[in-house]
């Protein structure tokens, strides 16, 4: 019996999860693809067969986005657990974010995010819902773990997060994302070392 037009075969998950992991690492590549085509052709099929899977261009890179997120839920995780003392914690996420561009591609996310979901809100929408406000918000009730064990001073507890967000994910741009290492290098380890120790001093309860 032939299959009603517009219906989803039987192996449609594993196909469009096929797909999704060749425009996850394009997207995420040196240079990822931008146009509808181009994304298409990343994923190795024709543009008819990728709108069937994930209908339009800002769909596409919000499967990609929300696909990150899943992948990253343990690392979420343990942003948001508390390790050892005020300083000590700190120190760790510090740590553990810097690993996250350093290692896993982070710098490319981000830069994706942005620079797609300022031309497109509904790409900024899904870039902010599974990938930014995640971490943010991950840190922030590690943050509030702090406080209410009186190690860290009271204050709100989301600003604090992205104070101390920031700049990591700032630096990270700049000397990968934008290739700065090549011209304008900064010693990452130091400038993470010393900004940990910033924020440290400015929260920790005395």
């Amino acid at each position: 019996m032939p299959r009603k037009k517009g219906s989803q075969n039987t192996d449609f998950a594993a196909s469009r999860r096929a797909l999704l992991v060749r425009l996850r690492a394009a997207v995420l590549g040196d240079n990822p693809p931008s146009s509808y085509r181009s994304l298409a052709a990343a994923a190795g099929v024709t543009i008819p067969t990728l709108r069937h899977y994930f209908g339009d261009r800002e769909a596409v890179f919000a499967a990609v986005f929300a696909d990150c997120r899943e992948g990253g839920r343990r690392e979420l995780e343990a942003a948001e657990t508390p390790t050892g003392t005020f300083r000590q914690s700190i120190n760790d996420l510090v740590q553990h974010v810097g690993d996250g561009f350093r290692y896993g591609r982070l710098d490319r996310l981000h830069a994706v995010g942005l620079i797609e979901g300022l031309a497109d809100t509904r790409i900024a929408h899904a870039y902010l819902a599974d990938v930014l406000e995640p971490t943010i918000q991950a840190t922030q009730r590690r943050l509030e773990v702090h406080m209410a064990k009186g190690e860290m001073r009271l204050t709100t507890a989301r600003n604090a997060a992205v104070v101390l967000l920031g700049p990591i994910v700032l630096i990270y741009l700049h000397q990968q994302g934008l290739s700065g290492a090549l011209t304008y290098l900064t010693d990452i380890d130091t400038f993470l070392k010393e900004h940990s120790d910033g924020f440290v001093k400015s929260y920790e309860m005395t």
